[in-house]
């Protein structure tokens, strides 16, 4: 009996991306192939997109290049005009870092420090200009008889605490002698770059050595400001040493130049150190023929500094507060204190500001129902805390150790000492 059951021919094999699979039944054969056209197409699609982004990609890319390049050639144009604009003025790039100009002040005008004479100076700070300015003052022949005419300039060395008003000393005496006033301040000298600060203080004295040959029949008074800033010692190596000794160079050769050719120039500088604490170069302090301290305010001079930097509280002022024994106690207070000029000043001005918010929503015509206190100077001073003199270490001096005496005699001998020695077999005499 013959099987009548047929078998289909098995399927050939089917090539997929140059492959050989597997042969797969007929019916299924078609959604393959569809299947992977469209996983072709996809790929297709992806490609498409990333050639798109690479493309927007460099157009932004080309965009910012040339933004950056038309911003930096308008940056460079803006300098070159900025350079030629301030060589019209008569300087150069390098006038810009090295050039200094300075600001010359006529108190005597002004009249706007308080005389020297005033009780806000100190007696002894008053007489030490006095004996100065007196000497100057002298004929041609008296400098002679006196032996003082070879003294071609003064140079001061003022030294004390912070805050004792040495650069206002400076001004006080400006005015007291009818000269021009100038400032040099060092921290206006500073430069990050290398050897600037020198070129700046070798102008600075230029400056002034023009000035001073212009106007030779008027006073001059330069003030330097924190002198030493120039003057300490730096140990060699130090971070800095080198530009410190450059810059401490050109002040001496400056202070030389207008000794040399100004003779109506007088040189007060301004320093936190004593003379002698080994910090300030003493080399360098040998330029100096007047080495003045400026002491703390005394008990003469707090009641004037309060009355002073108070003088626009009106409530004070009319009150005659300054005349109360109250005041004369708190000023009493401040000089145990050892409180400095600036100190006492920021108590002052504080204890206005205290007072004046007191008076906020106060009617105009009750005013005077409002006194000014005492109060308000004691709440100032705790607000301002303890003075900053009892912990500022710049004035003291070091003190070398006293060597102990040999003894020279029996009786100058401790009695362990005189032991010792009797039972060596020594004698009293």
């Amino acid at each position: 009996m013959v099987n009548s059951i047929q078998f289909k021919s098995n399927a050939t094999a089917v090539s997929y991306n140059n492959r050989r699979t597997a042969p797969m039944p007929a019916n299924n054969g078609m959604d393959d192939v569809f299947m992977l056209q469209e996983m072709e197409m996809q790929k297709a699609q992806k490609k498409e997109k990333s050639r798109d982004r690479w493309n927007k990609a460099g157009v932004m890319a080309q965009i910012g290049i040339a933004a950056a390049f038309l911003t930096t050639a308008g940056i460079a144009l803006l300098g070159v005009l900025g350079l030629k604009k301030l060589g019209a003025k008569g300087g150069s790039a390098a006038d810009a870092y090295t050039t200094v100009k300075l600001k010359w002040e006529d108190f005597a005008k002004e009249k706007s420090v308080a005389a020297l004479d005033s009780k806000t100076t100190s007696k002894t700070l008053r007489d030490a200009f006095k004996k100065i300015i007196d000497s100057r003052g002298l004929s041609e022949k008296a400098k002679k008889w006196g032996g003082s005419s070879d003294n071609k300039m003064d140079i001061m060395y003022l030294y004390g605490h912070g805050g004792v008003g040495k650069t206002y000393v400076a001004k006080q005496y400006a005015q007291e002698t009818g000269s021009l006033f100038t400032c040099i301040k060092y921290p206006d000298l500073g430069s990050p770059y290398k050897d600037a600060a020198s070129m700046k203080i070798s102008s600075a004295f230029d400056n002034i050595v023009e000035h001073a040959n212009k106007m030779k029949d008027r006073k001059i008074v330069v003030c330097i400001d924190e002198i030493d800033a120039v003057m300490r010692k730096v140990p060699d190596g130090q971070h800095g040493a080198e530009e410190v000794a450059k810059s401490r160079a050109a002040v001496l050769t400056g202070l030389d130049k207008l000794r040399d050719k100004c003779k109506n120039v007088t040189v007060i500088t301004t320093s936190n150190y004593h003379p002698k604490n080994g910090i300030v170069d003493p080399i360098a302090l040998r330029r100096f023929n007047n080495k003045i301290e400026v002491p703390l305010p005394d008990k003469e001079q707090i009641p004037a500094l309060l009355e002073m930097y108070m003088k626009d509280i009106g409530a004070a002022t009319e009150a005659k507060f300054f005349k109360t024994n109250e005041f004369k106690n708190f000023a009493k207070k401040l000089e145990k204190g050892g409180y400095s000029n600036g100190e006492i000043e920021l108590i002052a001005k504080e204890a206005g500001k205290i007072f004046s918010s007191s008076l906020k929503g106060v009617a105009d015509a009750d005013l005077k129902r409002h006194p000014f206190k005492i109060k308000y100077l004691e709440e100032a001073l705790k607000m301002n805390g303890e003075a900053a003199s009892k912990t500022n270490k710049l004035m003291d001096v070091k003190k070398a150790k006293a060597e102990p005496k040999a003894p020279k005699t029996y009786d100058e001998l401790n009695w362990f000492q005189k032991l010792i020695y009797r039972a060596l077999g020594g004698r009293k005499e």
